[in-house]
């Protein structure tokens, strides 16, 4: 069997591993030669490391493809520059660890728990991480693209010019997330809690915002243009300079908003409560 998966593509590979885990019975430890090894700093691709504590690990550039870490502990470890690359890493505890630079692209890390751990320039690519704890985590420069976000805590994250370009970011908790010049193209972000969240410069281009809780966050300077905010919340938020054009306010709540400077061509206002309590236009078509 082993023979055989290391013939089949990494991708595929980690998956029919991981389905050979969960079968294997009771839950127990990893392997005990392969824990060693990790511990000793040697790369373990598509090892069994589940349940194992790493806990302040110095690991820099380890090699841990397809390896199956299922509820493992990483606290606080050095992974600067290490590959977790199709790792299944399911309620994984990364808390306050140095991720930069890694490589954690499509890995299933649903659920875990990464309170302020840092991932400068990650590559996040591809990766699960719905209900995931990323609070006060540092994302900067890190790549998320088509990541799976859904319902993550992302509270207080700082992301600066982190790309999130068709993300799925629903429902998720973003309050007072720091997301200046971040891209969230076409990221779905229906229902996401975004209170006093700065997206200054972001690009929210045709991004799905609809339900989304903006109060007091800053979209100065941003780019929506074709963005769908129906029925958002954007009580006493702040857009200056930003690029409304041909985007969607339908049924907004935009009391006590700053609005100004604002590019609004084939902007929709339908029914929308506007800052000073009137009801907004609907878009001529």
């Amino acid at each position: 069997m082993t023979r055989r998966i290391k013939e089949l593509p990494l991708r595929t590979a980690g998956w029919l591993m991981a389905a050979v885990f969960a079968l294997s019975g009771p839950a127990v430890a990893g392997e005990w030669e392969s824990v060693q090894r990790v511990k000793g700093g040697e790369s373990c691709v598509m090892c069994d490391l589940r349940y194992e504590s790493f806990i302040g690990a110095n690991l820099p550039g380890i090699d841990l493809r397809g390896a199956y870490l299922f509820n493992a502990n990483l606290e606080r470890s050095s992974l600067v520059g290490a590959n977790f690359e199709s790792a299944v890493m399911v309620l994984i505890k990364l808390e306050r660890s140095d991720l930069t630079d890694a490589n954690l692209m499509k890995t299933n890390m649903q659920r875990a728990s990464m309170y302020g751990a840092t991932l400068r320039g990650a590559n996040l690519t591809f990766a699960r991480l719905s209900g995931a704890n990323l609070e006060a985590s540092e994302l900067t420069g890190s790549d998320l693209t088509t990541a799976d976000l859904e319902g993550a805590i992302l509270t207080d994250v700082f992301a600066n010019n982190a790309n999130f370009r068709s993300a799925n970011l629903k429902g998720a908790e973003m309050t007072s997330a720091n997301l200046r010049g971040a891209n969230l193209e076409g990221a779905d972000l229906s229902g996401a809690n975004l209170k006093n969240a700065n997206l200054t410069m972001a690009n929210l281009s045709n991004a799905d915002l609809t339900g989304a809780d903006l109060t007091g966050a800053t979209l100065d300077y941003a780019n929506l243009r074709g963005a769908d905010l129906t029925g958002a919340k954007l009580v006493g938020a702040s857009i200056t300079g930003a690029n409304l054009k041909q985007a969607k306010f339908v049924k907004a709540d935009l009391t006590d908003a700053s609005i100004s400077s604002v590019v609004k061509f084939g902007t929709d206002f339908c029914g929308a409560r506007m800052p000073k309590g009137k009801r907004g236009e609907c878009a001529k078509k």
